[in-house]
């Protein structure tokens, strides 16, 4: 007498394109990061930008490590900024007629995963913004490194799926 599981019965097939499609979902996943990380994204309509300015207020960073939150300023902020700077001087000048001057207003932009050498801010750093209004992320090998991860094992769950890798279990 052969007792089974309530459920599907001889679903191989269903586990093999969930398998390819899982599979194929990680890896445009990763491919994306990868993409971002290394500045190909241009080439995909993402906004590229290079910052300098940089201020990564991370003393404990390692050599040859990544700082997850860096500050800079893109080419029209620094531009901004420096009108900003001149008008708040003007302004203290005039502070004996006016009273207070009002302090200025730095634009600066948030980068994420940045690499830094764990002594000197870098003097320049190149970032993809995905999403218009979103987070800007350097090009840098942490971020092709995370990004690797799911790429190869969408890759191989695909494989898996497509050439019934999961077929080989003993039955």
């Amino acid at each position: 007498m052969r007792v089974r599981a309530a459920g599907r019965t001889g679903g191989g097939r269903l586990k093999g394109v969930s398998l390819v499609i899982g599979g194929a979902v990680l890896f445009a996943l990763g491919l994306s990061v990868v993409v971002t990380g290394t500045g190909l994204s241009g080439a995909l309509g993402m906004r590229v930008e290079t910052f300098g300015r940089i201020d990564c207020r991370d003393t404990r960073t390692e050599k040859g490590r990544t700082v997850w939150h860096c500050f800079g300023e893109s080419a029209a902020q620094q531009r901004a900024d420096a009108a900003e700077r001149d008008e708040a001087a003007q302004e203290a000048l005039r502070a004996h007629a006016d009273g207070v001057p009002r302090s200025e207003r730095i634009e600066r932009t948030r980068i994420l995963f940045t690499d830094h050498d764990g002594r000197t801010d870098p003097a320049t750093i190149t970032a993809t913004q995905v999403f218009d209004g979103g987070r800007w992320y350097a090009h840098s090998s942490t971020v092709v490194g995370y990004g690797t991860i799911p790429l190869l094992l969408g890759a191989g769950a695909a494989a898996w799926g497509a050439w019934g890798g999961y077929r080989l279990r003993g039955r």
